[in-house]
């Protein structure tokens, strides 16, 4: 197995030729050893903190009374797959569409069935030939992982990409069990959880951090950029992700991981970025500074798609003001503890390097 801090592509593939010794100039100077940080309290479908949760405006708060703005309906995009790990094929998701207009409409013309079909699984980094492969997550496993590098204080994010769990919730425990499967940019084919270095205990829930194939198409035809982050432990900063009013929605995702912030941030980070309508094939070497931690489910999710994303990290699940925080990422919030933490650590390894 191998434990090393810093994880290593896969010898040979084409994407990551000669971006090794560029990607490690990305890496953080080495610290002391983690510090012992407070142990949350696991609930079953628990909420997330109250910290975390906010409710829509009713007023400017200058005693004039103004009408808060309504939301249509509860959940973002209807017809969706309840089950977060049942696999999707396609052909089934372009026949499920989900009958509501595209969010960003410029993304219509070209984004076709046809273009979104084309793309095809992430089978670099080893993904592909190691596919049915189980690992394990454990204490010990990421200890190693993490190596000398001081984590911010309290639990640890830990998102690892092409493997997944038997359930979409999976509460903390010793360890979890995980299948490597290559992403394809339609199902959850990632795993996002938390670890509590105090109690060595660990949780993992169905993710994705790769972007989805609305974006991988419009990415190579330049009409939005999409990018997948390389592999690495960085500190985020707590806070909400984006603004939708402009989609009719009134509100930002609330509990989400930031990059970067005013406050902070982990800055410029390593990425890939997509330039094939087929996929990260040939993708280009290149940064990214909003490649964000949030709920798969967004006011941007497209027809076909399964959860948001051009590049951030998402759990499956969503939150609205009116449902508040609901699926596997409510449980996710209420381990990570995330309120009133100045950072977050996360940790981000390819399922193939953790063999």
């Amino acid at each position: 197995m191998n434990r090393r801090r810093w994880l290593k592509a896969g010898a040979g593939v084409a994407i990551v030729a000669g971006i090794t010794g560029w990607w490690l100039s990305f890496r953080k100077p080495d610290r002391s050893a983690p510090p012992t940080p407070s142990t949350p309290e696991p609930t079953p479908e628990a909420p997330a903190p109250k910290a975390e949760s906010v409710k829509p405006s009713d007023g400017p708060g200058d005693g004039s009374t103004v009408a808060p703005k309504a939301i249509e309906k509860s959940s973002i995009r209807e017809g969706l797959p309840k089950d977060a790990l049942l696999m999707e094929s396609p052909e089934a998701a372009i026949a499920r569409g989900t009958g509501l207009p595209w969010r960003k409409s410029n993304l219509e013309a070209v984004v076709t069935p046809d273009a979104w079909l084309g793309v095809r699984p992430l089978t670099e980094f080893g993904f592909g030939a190691a596919a049915g492969t189980r690992i394990t997550v454990s204490d010990a496993i990421l200890r190693a992982h993490l190596g000398d590098y001081l984590p911010a204080s309290g639990p640890i994010v830990v998102a690892i990409r092409g493997a997944r769990a038997g359930r979409a919730y999976n509460r903390f425990a010793d360890q979890h069990a995980l299948t490597i499967a290559a992403p394809d940019f339609l199902n959850f084919c990632c795993t996002i959880g938390v670890w509590d270095p105090e109690t060595g205990l660990v949780s993992a829930y169905a993710a994705s951090t790769v972007p989805n194939r609305t974006a991988i198409v419009s990415s190579a035809l330049g009409v939005q950029d999409a990018n997948m982050l390389l592999p690495g432990i960085y500190d985020y900063i707590p806070g909400s992700h984006s603004n939708y009013e402009d989609y009719g929605f009134p509100f930002s995702i609330q509990g989400a991981l930031r990059q970067n912030s005013d406050g902070g941030g982990a800055g410029s980070l390593p990425a890939l970025r997509a330039v094939s309508p087929t996929g990260m094939t040939g993708a280009r070497s290149d940064t990214t500074r909003d490649d964000n931690l949030h709920c798969a489910e967004t006011p941007l999710l497209e027809p076909y798609d399964r959860y948001s994303s051009e590049g951030c990290l998402v759990v499956a699940g969503r939150y609205t003001p009116k449902e508040g925080h609901v699926g596997p990422w409510a449980a996710f919030l209420n381990d990570a503890q995330m309120a009133d933490r100045a950072a977050v650590t996360l940790i981000l390894a390819n399922a193939t390097d953790l063999m």
